[in-house]
């Protein structure tokens, strides 16, 4: 059996596969419409609503954390590089002393 779409979402996510997230998000969306319109009453409609509303507010939160992280890397990466400069060769390299 195939996990469900919102299972292969969150660990899409998860992991940071944002192009594969991406590409769940649009079947995740038709399933919770068929899942709307399937529901009997307004309970499972507000159940589904919390479901939903808790799942992306979980997404934003972990692409937003994804996003700070590559953003600070990325920052200390800049600054490593200012103060490296370029390497100096080697006037000795490859002789045999």
């Amino acid at each position: 059996m195939q996990p469900k779409t919102s299972d292969r979402l969150h660990a899409a996510i998860q992991t940071g596969a944002w192009s594969t997230a991406q590409e769940l998000l649009a079947s995740f969306r038709l399933e919770v419409e068929a899942s709307w319109r399937a529901a009997a009453t307004e309970q499972e409609r507000r159940d589904i609503s919390d479901n939903v509303t808790g799942f992306l507010q979980w997404a934003r939160a972990m692409t937003l954390t994804s996003r700070e992280q590559a953003r600070a890397h990325l920052n200390r990466l800049d600054r490593r590089q200012a103060y490296a400069g370029p390497h100096a060769s080697n006037p000795h390299r490859g002789i045999n002393a």
